[in-house]
Protein backbone atom coordinates (compact mmCIF):
# COMPACT_ATOMS: atom_id res chain seq x y z
CA UNK A 1 0.00 0.00 0.00
CA UNK A 2 1.12 3.71 -0.79
CA UNK A 3 3.98 2.35 -3.57
CA UNK A 4 4.60 4.41 -6.19
CA UNK A 5 3.71 2.28 -9.81
CA UNK A 6 4.21 5.25 -12.15
CA UNK A 7 7.55 4.33 -13.14
CA UNK A 8 6.23 0.63 -14.35
CA UNK A 9 5.68 -0.45 -17.52
CA UNK A 10 1.92 -1.85 -18.25
CA UNK A 11 3.29 -5.39 -18.90
CA UNK A 12 5.00 -5.27 -15.25
CA UNK A 13 1.69 -3.80 -13.86
CA UNK A 14 0.08 -6.76 -15.36
CA UNK A 15 2.66 -8.96 -13.70
CA UNK A 16 2.45 -7.67 -10.81
CA UNK A 17 -0.90 -7.89 -10.79
CA UNK A 18 -1.51 -11.66 -11.36
CA UNK A 19 1.25 -12.24 -8.84
CA UNK A 20 -0.92 -10.23 -5.67
CA UNK A 21 -4.02 -12.13 -7.63
CA UNK A 22 -1.94 -15.64 -6.64
CA UNK A 23 -1.12 -14.12 -3.43
CA UNK A 24 -4.42 -13.42 -2.25
CA UNK A 25 -6.01 -17.16 -3.82
CA UNK A 26 -3.37 -18.75 -0.98
CA UNK A 27 -4.16 -16.82 1.70
CA UNK A 28 -5.90 -19.52 4.26
CA UNK A 29 -9.32 -19.75 5.84
CA UNK A 30 -9.78 -16.27 7.24
CA UNK A 31 -12.24 -14.20 9.21
CA UNK A 32 -12.85 -10.43 9.89
CA UNK A 33 -12.91 -8.68 13.28
CA UNK A 34 -11.57 -8.75 16.84
CA UNK A 35 -10.74 -11.11 19.61
CA UNK A 36 -10.53 -10.65 23.08
CA UNK A 37 -9.73 -12.82 25.60
CA UNK A 38 -10.63 -12.78 29.52
CA UNK A 39 -12.04 -14.01 32.67
CA UNK A 40 -15.32 -13.00 34.58
CA UNK A 41 -16.70 -13.45 37.53
CA UNK A 42 -19.91 -15.27 38.41
CA UNK A 43 -21.01 -13.04 41.20
CA UNK A 44 -21.97 -16.14 43.46
CA UNK A 45 -20.47 -15.39 46.91
CA UNK A 46 -20.01 -19.27 47.54
CA UNK A 47 -17.72 -19.76 44.16
CA UNK A 48 -14.00 -19.60 44.30
CA UNK A 49 -13.73 -16.45 41.89
CA UNK A 50 -15.08 -14.56 44.72
CA UNK A 51 -12.06 -15.40 46.74
CA UNK A 52 -9.52 -12.53 47.31
CA UNK A 53 -6.73 -12.65 44.68
CA UNK A 54 -8.73 -15.19 42.02
CA UNK A 55 -9.21 -13.71 38.54
CA UNK A 56 -12.05 -15.30 37.60
CA UNK A 57 -13.80 -18.10 35.55
CA UNK A 58 -11.80 -18.63 31.87
CA UNK A 59 -9.88 -17.81 29.95
CA UNK A 60 -12.86 -17.36 26.95
CA UNK A 61 -12.77 -15.55 23.76
CA UNK A 62 -15.41 -13.20 22.87
CA UNK A 63 -14.81 -12.82 18.59
CA UNK A 64 -16.88 -9.61 17.84
CA UNK A 65 -17.57 -8.02 14.40
CA UNK A 66 -19.71 -5.44 12.50
CA UNK A 67 -22.52 -6.97 10.39
CA UNK A 68 -23.87 -4.45 7.84
CA UNK A 69 -27.40 -3.30 8.50
CA UNK A 70 -27.20 -4.68 12.35
CA UNK A 71 -24.45 -3.72 14.41
CA UNK A 72 -21.87 -5.62 16.35
CA UNK A 73 -22.27 -9.13 16.69
CA UNK A 74 -20.29 -11.61 19.09
CA UNK A 75 -19.92 -15.08 19.48
CA UNK A 76 -18.03 -16.96 22.24
CA UNK A 77 -15.02 -18.97 21.55
CA UNK A 78 -13.79 -21.69 23.49
CA UNK A 79 -10.53 -21.89 24.88
CA UNK A 80 -9.10 -24.72 23.01
CA UNK A 81 -9.94 -22.63 19.51
CA UNK A 82 -8.36 -19.49 20.38
CA UNK A 83 -5.09 -19.78 18.82
CA UNK A 84 -6.93 -20.71 15.38
CA UNK A 85 -9.35 -17.65 15.46
CA UNK A 86 -6.24 -15.46 16.47
CA UNK A 87 -4.44 -17.17 13.33
CA UNK A 88 -7.96 -16.24 10.78
CA UNK A 89 -7.73 -12.86 11.71
CA UNK A 90 -3.92 -12.23 11.02
CA UNK A 91 -5.11 -14.19 8.05
CA UNK A 92 -7.74 -11.62 7.47
CA UNK A 93 -5.35 -8.70 7.96
CA UNK A 94 -2.53 -10.26 5.24
CA UNK A 95 -5.77 -10.22 2.29
CA UNK A 96 -7.15 -6.68 3.47
CA UNK A 97 -3.36 -5.76 2.80
CA UNK A 98 -3.45 -7.44 -0.58
CA UNK A 99 -6.73 -6.14 -1.80
CA UNK A 100 -5.60 -2.61 -1.34
CA UNK A 101 -2.09 -3.54 -3.12
CA UNK A 102 -4.43 -4.85 -5.57
CA UNK A 103 -6.72 -1.82 -6.14
CA UNK A 104 -3.76 0.28 -5.90
CA UNK A 105 -1.87 -1.76 -9.02
CA UNK A 106 -4.94 -1.45 -10.96
CA UNK A 107 -5.46 2.10 -10.34
CA UNK A 108 -1.70 2.73 -11.83
CA UNK A 109 -2.41 0.20 -14.45
CA UNK A 110 -5.78 2.40 -15.53
CA UNK A 111 -3.59 5.70 -15.50
CA UNK A 112 -0.69 3.55 -17.04
CA UNK A 113 -3.02 2.83 -20.24
CA UNK A 114 -4.29 6.01 -20.51
CA UNK A 115 -0.70 7.56 -20.87
CA UNK A 116 0.84 10.55 -18.87
CA UNK A 117 -1.17 13.75 -18.33
CA UNK A 118 -4.53 12.76 -19.66
CA UNK A 119 -7.38 14.20 -18.22
CA UNK A 120 -5.10 16.59 -16.14
CA UNK A 121 -6.18 20.25 -16.71
CA UNK A 122 -4.80 23.13 -15.75
CA UNK A 123 -7.07 25.14 -13.56
CA UNK A 124 -7.59 28.89 -14.37
CA UNK A 125 -7.09 31.34 -11.05
CA UNK A 126 -9.64 32.56 -9.37
CA UNK A 127 -10.28 36.14 -10.14
CA UNK A 128 -10.83 39.48 -7.51
CA UNK A 129 -12.96 38.65 -4.93
CA UNK A 130 -14.10 34.64 -6.21
CA UNK A 131 -14.11 32.09 -3.31
CA UNK A 132 -12.87 29.55 -6.38
CA UNK A 133 -16.66 28.28 -6.88
CA UNK A 134 -17.33 24.73 -9.13
CA UNK A 135 -17.10 25.23 -12.82
CA UNK A 136 -19.18 23.46 -14.77
CA UNK A 137 -17.54 20.69 -16.36
CA UNK A 138 -18.04 19.83 -19.94
CA UNK A 139 -20.34 16.58 -20.87
CA UNK A 140 -18.35 13.93 -22.06
CA UNK A 141 -20.26 11.15 -24.11
CA UNK A 142 -19.08 7.85 -24.76
CA UNK A 143 -17.64 6.54 -27.69
CA UNK A 144 -20.68 6.20 -30.99
CA UNK A 145 -22.61 8.46 -28.60
CA UNK A 146 -21.99 11.65 -30.38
Amino acid sequence: MGKDYSLMTVRQLEDLRLLVLTRIEAVPEFRRGSLQVGYRKCGKASCRCARPGEQGHGPRGLWTRTVKGTGSRGQYIPVEHIDQVRAELENYAQFEGLIADYVEINEALCRARVGPGAGARKRPAATGGEKGGAEASPQVSPPGMR
